[in-house]
Protein backbone atom coordinates (compact mmCIF):
# COMPACT_ATOMS: atom_id res chain seq x y z
CA UNK A 1 0.00 0.00 0.00
CA UNK A 2 1.19 3.49 -0.89
CA UNK A 3 -0.02 6.01 1.71
CA UNK A 4 0.61 8.94 -0.66
CA UNK A 5 -1.81 7.44 -3.18
CA UNK A 6 -4.46 7.16 -0.49
CA UNK A 7 -3.87 10.75 0.62
CA UNK A 8 -4.19 12.02 -2.94
CA UNK A 9 -7.52 10.22 -3.23
CA UNK A 10 -8.74 11.81 -0.01
CA UNK A 11 -7.60 15.26 -1.16
CA UNK A 12 -9.73 14.92 -4.29
CA UNK A 13 -12.88 14.71 -2.17
CA UNK A 14 -12.21 17.48 0.34
CA UNK A 15 -15.03 19.93 0.89
CA UNK A 16 -14.78 23.22 2.76
CA UNK A 17 -18.26 23.07 4.26
CA UNK A 18 -17.69 19.54 5.50
CA UNK A 19 -14.39 20.59 7.06
CA UNK A 20 -16.02 23.56 8.78
CA UNK A 21 -18.86 21.44 10.15
CA UNK A 22 -16.46 18.74 11.33
CA UNK A 23 -14.28 21.27 13.15
CA UNK A 24 -17.30 22.35 15.17
CA UNK A 25 -17.66 18.72 16.25
CA UNK A 26 -14.03 17.69 16.89
CA UNK A 27 -10.60 19.33 17.00
CA UNK A 28 -7.96 16.63 16.47
CA UNK A 29 -4.35 17.75 16.51
CA UNK A 30 -3.78 15.88 13.25
CA UNK A 31 -6.17 18.21 11.46
CA UNK A 32 -9.24 17.66 9.27
CA UNK A 33 -9.41 17.42 5.49
CA UNK A 34 -13.17 17.74 5.18
CA UNK A 35 -14.09 14.54 3.32
CA UNK A 36 -17.83 13.71 3.61
CA UNK A 37 -18.54 10.37 5.30
CA UNK A 38 -20.15 8.90 2.21
CA UNK A 39 -17.15 9.69 0.03
CA UNK A 40 -14.77 8.44 2.70
CA UNK A 41 -16.66 5.14 2.92
CA UNK A 42 -16.59 4.68 -0.86
CA UNK A 43 -12.87 5.48 -0.99
CA UNK A 44 -12.15 3.09 1.89
CA UNK A 45 -14.09 0.23 0.32
CA UNK A 46 -12.48 0.80 -3.07
CA UNK A 47 -9.02 0.95 -1.48
CA UNK A 48 -9.47 -2.53 -0.03
CA UNK A 49 -10.81 -3.97 -3.28
CA UNK A 50 -7.92 -2.44 -5.20
CA UNK A 51 -5.14 -3.47 -2.80
CA UNK A 52 -6.04 -5.79 0.11
CA UNK A 53 -3.81 -5.16 3.12
CA UNK A 54 -1.10 -7.49 4.35
CA UNK A 55 -0.53 -6.43 7.96
CA UNK A 56 3.06 -7.67 7.97
CA UNK A 57 4.08 -5.97 4.73
CA UNK A 58 1.92 -2.84 5.07
CA UNK A 59 2.34 -2.09 8.77
CA UNK A 60 4.66 0.87 8.18
CA UNK A 61 2.42 2.31 5.48
CA UNK A 62 -0.63 2.03 7.73
CA UNK A 63 1.18 3.75 10.60
CA UNK A 64 2.24 6.54 8.25
CA UNK A 65 -1.29 6.90 6.89
CA UNK A 66 -2.80 7.05 10.38
CA UNK A 67 -0.45 9.90 11.32
CA UNK A 68 -2.08 12.14 8.72
CA UNK A 69 -5.38 13.97 9.10
CA UNK A 70 -8.53 12.73 10.82
CA UNK A 71 -9.86 11.05 7.68
CA UNK A 72 -6.51 9.38 7.03
CA UNK A 73 -6.74 7.80 10.46
CA UNK A 74 -10.22 6.41 9.84
CA UNK A 75 -9.06 4.97 6.53
CA UNK A 76 -6.06 3.31 8.20
CA UNK A 77 -8.27 1.83 10.92
CA UNK A 78 -10.73 0.51 8.36
CA UNK A 79 -8.06 -1.14 6.21
CA UNK A 80 -6.42 -2.74 9.24
CA UNK A 81 -9.81 -3.98 10.48
CA UNK A 82 -10.51 -5.65 7.14
CA UNK A 83 -7.19 -7.50 7.45
CA UNK A 84 -7.77 -8.49 11.09
CA UNK A 85 -9.11 -12.01 10.31
CA UNK A 86 -5.78 -12.84 8.64
CA UNK A 87 -3.60 -11.72 11.55
CA UNK A 88 -5.58 -10.76 14.70
CA UNK A 89 -2.44 -10.26 16.79
CA UNK A 90 -0.91 -7.77 14.36
CA UNK A 91 -4.19 -5.89 14.00
CA UNK A 92 -4.65 -5.66 17.76
CA UNK A 93 -1.09 -4.44 18.24
CA UNK A 94 -1.65 -1.71 15.64
CA UNK A 95 -4.76 -0.64 17.51
CA UNK A 96 -2.82 -0.38 20.75
CA UNK A 97 -0.09 1.68 19.03
CA UNK A 98 -2.69 4.09 17.66
CA UNK A 99 -4.28 4.48 21.07
CA UNK A 100 -1.38 6.72 22.01
CA UNK A 101 -2.39 9.43 19.55
CA UNK A 102 -6.18 9.32 19.75
CA UNK A 103 -7.60 12.70 20.72
CA UNK A 104 -11.08 12.80 19.19
CA UNK A 105 -14.17 10.70 20.00
CA UNK A 106 -14.95 9.59 16.43
CA UNK A 107 -11.54 8.05 15.91
CA UNK A 108 -11.78 6.56 19.40
CA UNK A 109 -15.09 4.88 18.58
CA UNK A 110 -13.81 3.43 15.29
CA UNK A 111 -10.58 2.23 16.88
CA UNK A 112 -12.36 0.55 19.78
CA UNK A 113 -15.14 -1.05 17.79
CA UNK A 114 -13.18 -2.19 14.73
CA UNK A 115 -9.74 -3.10 16.11
CA UNK A 116 -9.52 -3.25 19.89
CA UNK A 117 -12.79 -5.05 20.60
CA UNK A 118 -12.60 -7.80 17.98
CA UNK A 119 -8.81 -7.87 18.15
CA UNK A 120 -8.46 -8.67 21.85
CA UNK A 121 -10.86 -11.59 21.43
CA UNK A 122 -9.55 -12.94 18.13
CA UNK A 123 -5.95 -12.72 19.36
CA UNK A 124 -7.05 -14.52 22.54
CA UNK A 125 -5.60 -11.82 24.77
CA UNK A 126 -6.80 -11.44 28.37
CA UNK A 127 -9.20 -8.52 28.68
CA UNK A 128 -6.84 -7.07 31.28
CA UNK A 129 -4.32 -6.42 28.50
CA UNK A 130 -6.72 -3.93 26.98
CA UNK A 131 -8.24 -2.59 30.21
CA UNK A 132 -4.89 -1.41 31.55
CA UNK A 133 -4.69 1.27 28.83
CA UNK A 134 -7.77 2.98 30.28
CA UNK A 135 -6.13 4.02 33.55
CA UNK A 136 -7.39 7.25 35.19
CA UNK A 137 -4.45 9.28 33.89
CA UNK A 138 -5.10 8.36 30.25
CA UNK A 139 -6.64 10.88 27.86
CA UNK A 140 -10.47 10.69 27.91
CA UNK A 141 -10.44 9.72 24.23
CA UNK A 142 -8.11 6.82 24.99
CA UNK A 143 -10.47 5.65 27.72
CA UNK A 144 -13.39 6.07 25.32
CA UNK A 145 -11.63 3.94 22.70
CA UNK A 146 -11.08 1.14 25.21
CA UNK A 147 -14.69 1.39 26.39
CA UNK A 148 -15.96 1.36 22.80
CA UNK A 149 -14.40 -2.06 22.36
CA UNK A 150 -17.53 -3.33 24.11
CA UNK A 151 -19.63 -2.43 21.08
CA UNK A 152 -17.92 -5.27 19.20
CA UNK A 153 -19.06 -7.73 21.86
CA UNK A 154 -22.71 -7.35 20.90
CA UNK A 155 -24.51 -8.24 17.65
CA UNK A 156 -24.77 -4.54 16.91
CA UNK A 157 -24.03 -3.50 13.29
CA UNK A 158 -20.94 -1.31 13.10
CA UNK A 159 -21.57 2.17 11.73
CA UNK A 160 -19.33 4.85 10.24
CA UNK A 161 -17.13 5.08 7.13
CA UNK A 162 -14.26 3.06 8.61
CA UNK A 163 -16.25 -0.18 8.38
CA UNK A 164 -16.44 0.05 4.58
CA UNK A 165 -13.30 -2.06 3.86
CA UNK A 166 -14.61 -4.87 6.07
CA UNK A 167 -17.98 -4.75 4.30
CA UNK A 168 -16.14 -4.90 0.98
CA UNK A 169 -14.10 -7.90 2.09
CA UNK A 170 -17.12 -9.81 3.37
CA UNK A 171 -19.48 -8.71 0.61
CA UNK A 172 -22.22 -7.78 3.08
CA UNK A 173 -24.09 -4.51 3.73
CA UNK A 174 -23.82 -4.78 7.53
CA UNK A 175 -21.12 -6.08 9.84
CA UNK A 176 -21.39 -7.39 13.42
CA UNK A 177 -18.73 -9.43 15.16
CA UNK A 178 -20.77 -11.76 17.40
CA UNK A 179 -24.12 -13.51 17.25
CA UNK A 180 -25.08 -12.89 20.90
CA UNK A 181 -23.92 -10.45 23.60
CA UNK A 182 -20.77 -11.54 25.43
CA UNK A 183 -22.23 -10.97 28.86
CA UNK A 184 -19.12 -11.71 30.92
CA UNK A 185 -16.97 -9.27 28.95
CA UNK A 186 -19.68 -6.62 28.98
CA UNK A 187 -20.12 -6.98 32.73
CA UNK A 188 -16.37 -6.56 33.29
CA UNK A 189 -16.32 -3.41 31.13
CA UNK A 190 -19.44 -1.94 32.74
CA UNK A 191 -17.89 -2.30 36.19
CA UNK A 192 -14.61 -0.83 34.95
CA UNK A 193 -16.09 2.35 33.45
CA UNK A 194 -19.02 2.84 35.81
CA UNK A 195 -17.47 5.74 37.75
CA UNK A 196 -15.63 7.48 34.90
CA UNK A 197 -17.14 10.96 34.90
CA UNK A 198 -15.44 12.38 31.80
CA UNK A 199 -18.28 13.54 29.50
CA UNK A 200 -16.79 11.79 26.46
CA UNK A 201 -16.54 8.51 28.36
CA UNK A 202 -19.94 8.83 30.01
CA UNK A 203 -21.56 9.40 26.62
CA UNK A 204 -19.94 6.24 25.26
CA UNK A 205 -20.99 4.33 28.39
CA UNK A 206 -24.61 5.28 27.76
CA UNK A 207 -24.26 4.12 24.15
CA UNK A 208 -22.99 0.73 25.35
CA UNK A 209 -25.75 0.43 27.93
CA UNK A 210 -28.48 1.34 25.43
CA UNK A 211 -27.33 -1.36 23.03
CA UNK A 212 -26.84 -3.91 25.81
CA UNK A 213 -30.27 -3.13 27.30
CA UNK A 214 -31.93 -3.64 23.93
CA UNK A 215 -30.12 -6.90 23.16
CA UNK A 216 -29.77 -8.46 26.62
CA UNK A 217 -31.91 -6.70 29.24
CA UNK A 218 -31.53 -9.61 31.69
CA UNK A 219 -27.74 -9.28 31.57
CA UNK A 220 -27.90 -5.54 32.20
CA UNK A 221 -30.21 -5.95 35.18
CA UNK A 222 -28.05 -8.72 36.63
CA UNK A 223 -25.01 -6.45 36.36
CA UNK A 224 -26.78 -3.43 37.83
CA UNK A 225 -27.93 -5.43 40.85
CA UNK A 226 -24.29 -6.10 41.76
CA UNK A 227 -23.25 -2.43 41.73
CA UNK A 228 -22.50 -1.20 45.23
CA UNK A 229 -23.80 2.24 46.10
CA UNK A 230 -26.19 2.38 43.17
CA UNK A 231 -25.81 3.68 39.65
CA UNK A 232 -25.17 7.27 38.59
CA UNK A 233 -28.42 8.96 37.57
CA UNK A 234 -27.57 9.20 33.87
CA UNK A 235 -26.89 5.48 33.68
CA UNK A 236 -29.96 4.56 35.70
CA UNK A 237 -32.20 5.79 32.88
CA UNK A 238 -30.99 3.08 30.51
CA UNK A 239 -30.90 0.37 33.17
CA UNK A 240 -34.46 1.15 34.21
CA UNK A 241 -35.57 0.59 30.62
CA UNK A 242 -33.98 -2.85 30.79
CA UNK A 243 -35.77 -3.54 34.08
CA UNK A 244 -39.11 -2.73 32.50
CA UNK A 245 -38.37 -5.09 29.61
CA UNK A 246 -37.49 -7.90 32.02
CA UNK A 247 -40.62 -7.26 34.08
CA UNK A 248 -42.88 -7.59 31.05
Amino acid sequence: MDPDTRRDALDAFTDGRTAQARRREIQPLRGIRGVPDGDLARLAGAAWEETPIDLELDRGALVELFSGAFEDGLLAIGLAAAALPDDPEAAYELGVIWLGSVDDPLTADALGTLLLGPGVLAAQRPLEDLARHAHPGAHPCVRRAVLSAAMAWMPEPVTGPAVAPLRARLGVPRVAFVQAPLTDALTTWAHGFLRDEAPLVRKAMRRVLRAWSRLDPEGVVAWADTVRGGLPKLLSVDVNKARRKVAT
